[in-house]
């Protein structure tokens, strides 16, 4: 895809495709949280290729069955230990559109909420952990059915938040 950003107020662009395109990026963080993984990797292609970036180490790449073994992992982990997570996703743009292709990025605050706590009435929000804040960068594709799916994804961590406690 052409690494040319669209200027964020153009117009010349599908407003259907625009449309999907954005509740595409936005679904992501419903599926995943919502532990829905059957729907959550339809919205990618087969061939899906995710790069995760971390500060302290060399970017991490998945492709197709393998990045979906990892995210099933991943994902039952968090509900082993009875977290639950929350994806923040925030400042969503659409940088580059045609009819068949689109890319979009977004900052991302992930926060897992331990369960357990949240069913305490002492529950306050330094119970909580912020695990850092990422940038999102999704590529997507249009198929043949007219669906739009995510087909190159990079997940760069700017930041990584030191978990602590307060002492009472």
């Amino acid at each position: 895809m052409s690494e040319q950003m669209m200027h964020p107020g153009a117009t010349g662009f599908d407003l259907g495709d625009r449309l999907a395109v954005i509740n595409l990026c936005n679904a992501y963080a419903r599926y995943y949280d919502a532990n829905d993984l059957d729907q959550w990797f339809q919205m990618f292609t087969d061939d899906i290729k995710c790069t995760v970036c971390l500060s302290a180490s060399d970017p991490n790449i998945v492709e197709g069955e393998a990045f979906r073994d990892l995210f099933r992992s991943l994902r039952a982990q968090t509900a082993d230990g009875g977290v639950a997570p929350l994806h923040c996703n925030t400042n969503l743009t659409v940088t580059h559109q045609t009819t068949t292709q689109a890319s979009a990025e977004c900052y991302v605050i992930y926060v897992p909420l331990e369960i357990a706590a949240l069913n305490s009435p002492e529950t306050t929000r330094l119970e909580t952990r912020i695990t850092g804040t990422a940038r999102y960068r999704f590529d997507m594709l249009k198929g043949q059915d007219g669906q739009w799916r995510i087909n190159n994804y990079l997940i760069t961590y700017d930041q990584q938040v030191v978990e602590h406690s307060l002492e009472a």
